[in-house]
């Protein structure tokens, strides 16, 4: 009996133990299962652990909502270089989503959908760097860009270009013909981060598009007695760029009143709106004044044998305009309604003196002609000259009175932009009264020599695109900057730049 007893007592612990370890060697491997976590990595190193990835990132956003409201965004998303990856670990170091937090804002700034807009340069030149634009989307962009072009095109008539609605020109008017960025503009969708300058409305970012900069722009307080022009340049702009400043004002003879303020920052658009115009106008052509001499009479004599009547064409041009300025014209066609009548002065001398007569001045080039640009500040510096557009390259250049040939440098072909002293082929006419000079830039050849007298109205040379012009010429437009800057001094402006106190040429005709 003791025997069963004790056989039993021996059986029950055995099971007892073995129960005992079943239970312990459970628990053990319990312990050892793996478990599913989280790796933050920052650039490549882990910087935490976590346990769920929606939960850090609904943390996130909560943390984050300053940021929303400022971008207004429903969603911030990890900083550029931060990746979440799941693993399978024993580990059971897991740090809080605050842990992880605080170490990437101490790093790393967090980041939004957005877009970035490159800008690149056409002509590819490795000088111009590529500039990137950040914005909330694609379309704040394109409003942005709308408003710009509308800074160099009248509202209504950009409207009628968009929706193609543009009134043909039945005898004669203007349409747009074509308008361009001068840029190559791409745009990717990206995750920016939240330190860049990213724009969220079109306004802001149209103010940076026309002046470069988002910062404040200097102002004016009108004073008794200003006028555009004069505001402008005393501001060391023109008057267009005055214009394009104010959107306000619709042309340089908008009254301005006493205590107004107005912009007088200097346009620095970020991209070159070009706009290609069309336009059929009737033009009165002015009757040129041509003087005979007659060497039966004495010098002094004087008489009208014909007197000079305008005449009247309808021209159709092209016209190029780059960010509002006028950057290059073409004469499609020139009919003549009317043809002009010129005057015959006749005067008594026996031959041709080279002393200017200050009392008719004649005309450089042919007609019909476009200046395109006037004597005055422009882009900030003073251009002492008209530059003429005439008939063409090769178009026949004239002196603009008598007098002797006191330089005539050649030697310069188009797109060398430094020959001469960026002049390129030039000549320099002293008038041999009262300090008189005239100044003929840019030729495409000289047919005059140093020394030699000229007569007014006789040709001294060719129009071309020698020194430097704009637009630059090129193999694929060779002709592209073709003008006559036209200068007329009271002293000698041998010196080049502003020498010889230059005065607007157009006081004498």
């Amino acid at each position: 009996m003791v025997n069963n007893q004790f056989k039993i007592s021996y059986f029950l612990s055995i099971i007892l133990v073995g129960i005992l370890l079943f239970c312990l060697g459970f628990t053990h491997l319990q312990e050892d299962n793996p478990i599913s976590v989280y790796n933050v990595y920052l650039d490549g190193d882990v910087i935490g652990t976590i346990k769920d990835k929606n939960s850090f990132e609904k943390f996130i956003n909560n943390k984050e909502k300053a940021i929303m409201r400022k971008f207004g965004v429903d969603k911030v998303y990890m900083p550029n270089g931060v990746v979440i990856k799941k693993v399978v670990t024993y580990d059971k170091n897991i740090d809080s989503n605050k842990e992880v937090y605080d170490k990437i804002i101490d790093l790393k700034q967090f980041t939004i959908k957005g877009v970035v807009v490159t800008i690149n340069k056409k002509d590819e030149d490795k000088k111009n760097k590529p500039k990137k634009i950040y914005v909330l989307n694609k379309k704040i962009f394109d409003d942005a860009l709308s408003e710009l072009i509308k800074s160099f095109v009248d509202d209504e008539e950009y409207e009628a270009y968009m929706s193609s609605s543009q009134k043909e020109i039945v005898d004669t008017g203007s349409v747009i013909k074509n308008i361009d960025i001068d840029e190559k503009i791409t745009y990717r969708n990206s995750y920016i981060s939240i330190d860049k300058n990213i724009f969220i409305n079109s306004s802001k970012l149209a103010q940076y598009l026309l002046y470069g900069t988002n910062k404040k722009q200097n102002t004016y307080i009108v004073r008794e007695g200003d006028t555009i022009e004069t505001v402008a340049n005393a501001n060391k702009l023109n008057v267009q760029e005055f214009l394009l400043a104010n959107s306000g004002f619709n042309s340089e003879n908008t009254l301005l009143y006493e205590g107004q303020e107005v912009n007088v920052g200097l346009i620095n658009p970020v991209v070159n709106i070009v706009v290609e115009v069309n336009e059929v106008k009737d033009e009165e052509r002015d009757f040129a004044v041509n003087i005979k001499y007659d060497s039966t009479k004495l010098q002094g004599t004087e008489y009208v044998s014909q007197e000079g009547e305008n005449g009247l064409y309808r021209v159709s041009r092209e016209y190029q305009y780059i960010n509002g300025q006028l950057s290059d014209t073409i004469t499609l066609n020139s009919t003549e309604l009317k043809p002009t009548v010129d005057k015959i002065i006749v005067k008594g001398d026996k031959e041709i003196p080279n002393v200017a007569d200050l009392s008719y001045w004649a005309w450089p080039t042919d007609r019909p002609y476009t200046i395109t640009t006037y004597f005055g500040y422009r882009w900030g510096s003073m251009h002492g000259a008209i530059d003429i557009y005439g008939p063409g390259n090769g178009s026949a250049i004239y002196a603009a009175n008598n007098g002797t040939v006191e330089v005539a440098k050649g030697g310069c072909v188009a797109g060398n932009s430094s020959c001469n002293g960026r002049r390129g082929n030039y000549i320099i006419i002293n008038h041999n009264i009262n300090n008189y000079h005239t100044v003929y830039m840019h030729l495409s050849s000289i047919s005059v020599k140093v020394g030699q007298t000229v007569a007014r109205g006789q040709k001294i040379g060719t129009m071309g695109n020698t020194g430097e012009v704009y637009p630059t010429p090129s193999r694929s437009s060779p002709y592209s900057g073709t003008h006559l800057h036209f200068a007329t001094t009271r002293g000698d402006p041998s010196a080049g730049g502003l020498s010889g106190n230059p005065f607007n040429p157009l006081t004498l005709y």
